[in-house]
């Protein structure tokens, strides 16, 4: 009498459901369509509680000029939110407007480096590593040599400061796509539009995101720093205002306000974010 229950193939395994091991299960990577999860509620609130309580303590061992009580600042930042909203205003329109060209003509270059990237992409990648050489500086003081419009001048620094990060972003994360994909689309002979947008597009959407995130801090750096030596008004004017007469205080205030505003462009990008990606599925090791 056979001592086995069920029959067995060549290589001895049984035709019953057999339930493997810890050791043979294979490492499973299921994808759900739950987006990731931001920064904890909680953490915001307590690093700006921590920064709060070490500028306070800091305050204690310096001189006013050096760094102003806590009470003093808040209360420059009050000052200013009630009497100069206008220099506010001017900034964040300009910083709107700047980036905003940006983000497109970035998009546009590097979709079109990715798509045409035997003769357009390398020679664009040419030129755009030479403008992102070029030192901000030197943006600056070119604009206020050529441009005698405010708004053009300081338009043009951020604008030139800031598109290549979205081109090169825009391209490289084209030219990570996966390989077996776009054969897969290639087998049913698409024309170079229809890969454009079936393809190409949503790819570049991820790293345009990517790059507004980390480079949306930095343009506002810059457009405060082309408002201080190029503007007559603005936020940047104001804080080299401050620190021509000596107003530490007020240059705290001002820089409160920034990080504020920082902290307000990087919530809209999460939210466009979320709106615009929410097809993308996230990986989960399990």
């Amino acid at each position: 009498m056979s001592l086995t229950t069920g029959r067995h193939d060549g290589a001895g395994k049984s035709d019953g459901q057999r339930r493997p091991t810890d050791i043979e299960a294979p490492l499973v990577v299921k994808k759900v369509a739950k987006r990731r999860r931001g920064t904890p509620k909680w953490a915001v609130p307590v690093a700006i509680a921590l920064t709060l309580a070490l500028y306070w303590v800091v305050s204690l061992s310096f001189d006013a000029y050096i760094f102003p009580p806590l009470t003093d600042v808040l209360e420059q930042v009050w000052k200013i939110l009630v009497g100069q909203p206008q220099n506010i205003a001017v900034t964040l329109l300009r910083y709107g407007a700047a980036l905003f060209l940006a983000i497109i003509a970035g998009w546009a270059l590097g979709l079109l480096m990715g798509a045409y990237r035997r003769i357009f992409g390398p020679l664009m990648g040419a030129f755009t590593s030479i403008i992102q050489a070029v030192p901000a500086i030197s943006w600056i003081l070119l604009a206020v040599l050529w441009m005698s419009s405010v708004e053009v001048r300081i338009g043009f620094i951020t604008f030139m400061i800031s598109v290549p990060f979205f081109i090169i972003a825009v391209y490289e994360g084209i030219r990570d796509m996966d390989k077996d994909v776009l054969e897969a689309v290639e087998q049913f002979r698409p024309s170079k539009f229809q890969t454009l947008r079936i393809l190409l597009l949503p790819q570049s959407l991820v790293s345009l995101m990517t790059a507004m995130r980390s480079t949306a801090a930095m343009t506002l750096k810059i457009m405060v720093l082309a408002e201080l030596l190029g503007a007559n008004n603005g936020i940047g004017r104001s804080m080299g205002t401050a620190q021509a007469n000596f107003q530490i205080d007020v240059v705290f205030a001002w820089t409160v306000i920034l990080i504020a505003a920082n902290f307000a462009v990087i919530k809209l990008i999460d939210l466009l974010e979320r709106a615009l990606l929410r097809w993308r599925t996230e990986a989960v090791v399990r």
